[in-house]
């Protein structure tokens, strides 16, 4: 896959002294960084002293416009090809944290991901210290073969009609994550298909700062 790009969008927090955190999003699968400018901006309004980056996914997707992080077959989203696609994606996003870690000299980094992009940021434990993650709307691919390099906070959001990544994933993902010893909070939503609705973005608030 080719590098991500480095010309990401970087939008700073409206109460900005001194940087605490960086944010990074990772949008799904057939979107882009662009396409979460709008809840980025609402979130710089309530969280303090942050920058929030929303790179592009390496990839175009094969069969939508937009881009992925890796292929994926979405009406058969077995956890081994998603395993596979994680395994060839995963070191290429790693080094993308890294590279704005140092860039920024800001070691706490925060991960909120969407769908596939939720993927990828819990798949990033593996690789490299990030301090929280909020998965929205995905699922936790468990590395039987790996430890853990960091024990990040985590936030699942997702509904109970989720009609892309069953809420039945949360669940197993809580399960799998508690058993790390991670601290895993579960936000269930309702009457609200694969995306997440205002108080998820409130919690999603709260639990960053």
């Amino acid at each position: 896959m080719k590098r991500l790009k480095m010309n990401d969008i970087a939008i700073q927090s409206a109460n900005f002294e001194n940087l605490d955190k960086l944010i990074i999003i990772l949008h799904g699968y057939g979107n882009s960084g662009s396409d979460y400018i709008k809840i980025a901006k609402t979130l710089t309004s309530n969280i303090d002293n942050a920058v929030f980056l929303l790179p592009d996914a390496p990839a175009p997707c094969e069969t939508w416009t937009g881009r992925q992080w890796f292929p994926l077959t979405l009406d058969n989203m077995s956890i081994d090809e998603i395993r596979r696609g994680l395994d060839k994606a995963a070191p290429n996003l790693c080094e993308y944290i890294d590279t704005k870690r140092q860039e920024f000299k800001c070691d706490n980094v925060c991960l909120i991901g969407i769908s596939q992009g939720a993927i990828m940021a819990l798949e990033m434990m593996y690789y490299t210290k990030i301090s929280k993650i909020v998965v929205c709307c995905g699922l936790f691919a468990q590395n039987a073969y790996k430890k853990n390099t960091a024990k990040p906070d985590i936030l699942l959001i997702h509904s109970v009609d989720d009609n892309v990544i069953p809420y039945e994933k949360a669940l197993q993902a809580k399960s799998d994550l508690d058993k790390l010893g991670l601290n895993v909070s579960l936000l269930t939503c309702y009457n609200i298909r694969h995306c997440v609705p205002k108080e998820g973005w409130k919690i999603c608030t709260e639990f960053l700062n």
